[in-house]
């Protein structure tokens, strides 16, 4: 087969979703010498790709395409065009799901927040994922989404037929999340990062309120009141939609001293942020996945999360969770992991238990839809 892949929204690699798309074409290459690939995306983001099996190619857009509202133009009126030479065209985020099309289209919908969270965006994309979007996610042939949480969202809230959607739970690169030595991972971070005391990380974009940081920081001021602890609260990630909001509570704070904004964090580093912290906490209100949640474990991290969306179906039972709307249950449940320790079984259970999350196992299930969707 021809396969066409978009992969309009990289957004600088700074998104779940942009490691999906990196990692799932990484592994495609390894598994499939058969079909051909067509990766479209953004001259300007060609890097964020590397491409090594001859049956796959790039074809480069220019900048101005990835512009949000040029996007959903192009996909809604280039791509069916160029559709005609594709056996079938896979869309890896739901917004840029063309209306029209030529060919067969599997999409990989990793959540539809959107229907159910508030504020979320200005009213402008609040309308369009309210209003057009069910229609564009309806339109594929074939869905892949990444927890049965998703599954059952895109079911009852967008009206797609059960049978048309697969979940596939994503993986990550175990070559690269596995455990550093804790002492070298911490000198890594003080050179690299001037980040010299113990801490407590939350890996996420700096969005508000969807990542919930105002109230981490609250259960984290409670929790240094509370003791006498020299933990610091570092939150790496892109500024998002309302980071202003989360620097402003952050400087507001009577230990704004102990808050460290390091920014993006490039994919190398993040196995030693995950090593040296004392604890991952993750308490996002929403997510379709959650990937540092596996990543933390994988590099055995001691890991808190909140009991929502899908994020108690990844976490499993080998991590303590919390009601992320309240305050007292982050700290409580923050303050008993520090306070009790993470033991050699919670650790051995965690590395054993991200195991499952394999890119392999994702790319082969991703074939078998490529071929349904085809046939």
């Amino acid at each position: 087969m021809n396969i066409g892949f978009s992969a309009f929204v990289m957004q600088g690699g700074r998104s779940g979703v942009a490691s999906y798309i990196r990692e799932l074409i990484r592994t495609l290459q390894e598994t499939d010498r058969t079909n051909r690939y067509d990766i479209m995306l953004p001259a300007r983001e060609t890097d964020l790709i590397e491409l090594t099996a001859p049956n796959f190619q790039k074809s480069l857009y220019p900048g101005l395409i990835a512009n949000p509202v040029a996007n959903i133009a192009w996909h809604n009126c280039i791509l069916p065009i160029l559709g005609k030479r594709f056996d079938l065209l896979h869309v890896p985020s739901y917004r840029r799901i063309p209306l029209m099309k030529r060919c067969p289209v599997v999409a990989t919908v990793h959540d539809v927040a959107t229907l159910t969270m508030d504020a979320k965006y200005d009213a402008a994309r609040m309308f369009y994922n309210r209003r057009i979007v069910p229609a564009q996610i309806r339109n594929a042939d074939e869905i892949i989404t990444v927890s049965h949480y998703s599954k059952k969202d895109i079911v009852e809230l967008v009206g797609v037929p059960e049978d048309k959607v697969t979940v596939i739970y994503s993986g990550i690169n175990h070559a690269i999340f596995q455990p550093l030595e804790k002492e070298a991972a911490r000198a890594k971070l003080a050179e690299t990062y001037s980040i010299d005391a113990p801490f407590i990380i939350y890996l996420s974009r700096l969005e508000h309120p969807a990542k919930n940081h105002v109230r981490l920081i609250e259960a984290f001021e409670r929790y240094k009141a509370d003791t006498d602890s020299a933990h610091k609260l570092v939150l790496p990630g892109a500024d998002w939609n309302g980071a202003d909001v989360i620097r402003q509570r952050a400087a507001t704070s009577p230990v704004h001293h102990d808050i460290i904004f390091p920014g993006f964090v490039p994919l190398a580093d993040l196995p030693a942020f995950y090593s040296a912290c004392d604890l991952m906490a993750f308490p996002s209100l929403f997510e379709g996945f959650g990937f540092p949640i596996v990543e933390a474990l994988a590099c055995g991290a001691p890991v808190i999360c909140s009991d929502t969306s899908s994020m108690s179906e990844i976490a499993g039972d080998v991590v303590p969770k919390f009601d992320p709307l309240s305050i007292d249950s982050i700290f409580q449940c923050l303050e008993k992991v520090l306070s009790d320790g993470w033991s050699d079984e919670q650790r051995t259970a965690g590395l054993a238990y991200a195991q499952q999350f394999d890119w392999n196992k994702a790319a082969q299930k991703t074939l078998e839809i490529y071929e349904k969707a085809a046939s």
